[in-house]
């Protein structure tokens, strides 16, 4: 088993001066770069835990099964030595399993000192790696990668590079994000030169062809460089010498949460755009606990209706449908308004503008004026994700572009929540995630590329790219398919790269909103998740000498 451990971590050196046997001192050696590698970060993954302020949690019970309980206190010692501490901890915990478990998890990161972002590979020896792999859930993407074989063979068969005038668009980003800072700011300084750094990364390891690639098991996304890639570098990003242009479906998580309303998608069990097919292990815990009841008959229409085996009741409503009769749905009781505005959801132009339809709705419902808030569209847009996911009752009853939606849609917010409670906002968030891939990623890119043997086909989740002489093709198929496969209409944008090595003051001015505020050392190690030294050095060496170099 190989793992990744930051390069700047000498394990050897730590466990040299324990008086122990040559054996026990290689085996407390391998179970260190384990414990390792479950905190290092890289530019890739770094984002991961970037809510969490960098901290990765661990639970000693589970990791004790691994190390064992005598292995795993001399490790946590060695790493937390005082004089040179390696790894820290957040000085919070919790118990994942009540009063049942033995152990808590914690939160750990490595010391900014050690955490520099580079990394080497070190292989385990085969019995510890068979212990970890025997308590360890790992992630199997065989299955996942054969499916999607031909959007992996794209990094083999095209050659992906940068229009070097990215290399100007950095100088200018990061110079003018370096105007407002004042005395020479330290800890700002770091943070752009962190930031420029971290992209130059990103241009090397694609334009050198070390791209890497991995289907995740558990959402079905493609992830790789490419999806990486910052939305500004993007027009930069040249396929065997040609600029890409991007089909991109227009509020694709909303879309989909109208497709996988509907009941169709839960009792079709033909292969297929359906539970059954896409998530077949959430489809057995729906049919084992009786929410979904095969002994109905499947109708092919597109209505929504509900049935469950608690109430032995199935109703059928649709926009203009008047009729009184209870309606039950996840199990528990909806009222005709909220079936109505569930269908109307349905309904609605994904094909246009959906964030402006949704507070068009609201003005008129509330009779609140329409020049009243003329961001409120933008703000919508970044607050449909909590509008989905989020499962904190006060925050979604406080959150004012929330309460927005509820007005609007007061029966899909009843749904949301419904679903949170019956398979929780993870799973709910996966089997989006898995429609939104079997959509474009095993339709539509796989019939794109049947047809196109040759064209080039990057996905970055709901934006597939070409080059222009394909794209025409693309987003009629994309139109075509998605309509056919959830009966509901989409609406799709064609991006083509405008390659400007000037910034957009707007885009200046979101990255210093970041970095503003980070103007103390007290700050700065409480946001220094994904800083590496080795990304501030050639961030500073870069603006330093970009005349000189280029």
């Amino acid at each position: 088993m190989l793992v990744k451990v930051p390069s700047s971590i000498k394990a050897a050196e730590l466990v040299d001066a324990l008086v122990a046997s040559p054996t026990r001192v290689a085996n407390l050696k391998n179970k260190i770069y384990y414990f390792l590698s479950l905190l290092t970060d890289t530019n890739d993954n770094y984002h991961l835990n970037e809510n969490n302020g960098g901290y990765h949690n661990l639970c000693s019970f589970e990791l004790k099964k691994i190390l064992g309980n005598k292995d795993f206190y001399i490790i946590r010692k060695l790493l937390l030595n005082s004089d040179d501490p390696i790894i820290e901890f957040d000085r919070s915990w919790y118990n994942p399993k009540g009063n049942i478990s033995n152990g808590y998890c914690q939160g750990y990161r490595i010391t900014p000192k050690y955490n520099t972002g580079e990394v080497i590979y070190k292989t385990l020896p085969k019995k510890l790696s068979k212990v970890i792999l025997k308590h360890n859930k790992v992630e199997d993407t065989n299955g996942a990668t054969l499916n999607y074989h031909f959007l992996l063979n794209q990094f083999e068969c095209n050659t992906l590079s940068f229009d070097p005038l990215v290399y100007v668009y950095l100088f200018n980003f990061g110079n003018q994000l370096m105007l407002p800072v004042r005395n020479k700011n330290q800890y700002q300084l770091n943070l752009i030169h962190n930031l420029i750094g971290r992209w130059l990364y990103y241009i090397k390891q694609i334009s050198e062809g070390k791209s890497w690639q991995k289907v995740s098991a558990k959402n079905y996304r493609l992830n790789s460089s490419v999806t990486n890639l910052p939305k500004l570098l993007r027009p930069f990003l040249l396929c065997n010498g040609e600029p890409l242009s991007c089909v991109d479906v227009s509020s694709s998580q909303p879309y989909i949460l109208s497709s996988v309303m509907q009941s169709r998608f839960y009792y079709d069990t033909s292969v297929g755009y359906n539970l059954y097919t896409i998530y077949p292990e959430l489809y057995k815990i729906l049919l084992g606990n009786g929410t979904i009841d095969t002994s109905i008959s499947y109708s092919s229409t597109l209505d929504i209706k509900y049935y469950s085996s608690h109430t032995g009741y199935t109703t059928n409503t649709s926009s203009n449908n008047t009729n009184n009769s209870s309606s039950f749905m996840w199990c528990n009781l909806f009222t005709t308004s909220e079936l109505d505005s569930i269908n109307k959801y349905t309904q609605s132009p994904f094909y246009l503008d959906f964030y402006k339809n949704v507070l068009d709705r609201y003005y008129v419902y509330t009779n609140t004026p329409r020049n009243i808030q003329t961001d409120d569209r933008d703000k919508l847009k970044g607050t449909m994700m909590f509008v989905l996911f989020d499962d904190n009752q006060n925050h979604r009853n406080n959150n004012y572009h929330i309460k927005i939606f509820q007005t609007v849609y007061p029966g899909v917010e009843r749904w949301i929540n419904q679903v949170h409670k019956l398979i929780g906002k993870q799973r709910f968030s996966y089997l989006l995630q898995r429609a939104e891939s079997y959509l474009l990623l095993n339709v539509i890119c796989r019939e794109f590329n049947e047809q196109n043997p040759t064209a080039p086909l990057l996905t970055i989740h709901d934006g597939v790219f070409t080059t222009s002489k394909h794209v025409q093709q693309l987003k009629g198929l994309v139109l075509k398919r998605l309509n056919e496969l959830t009966g509901v209409l989409a609406g799709c944008k064609i991006k083509s790269s405008q390659i400007d090595p000037n910034p957009q003051i707007q885009d200046i001015e979101n990255e210093w909103a970041k970095i503003e505020p980070i103007n103390t050392e007290e700050k700065y190690l409480k946001n220094i998740n994904g800083v590496f030294i080795t990304n501030i050095n050639r961030g500073s060496d870069f603006l330093e000498n970009f005349t000189r170099k280029f």
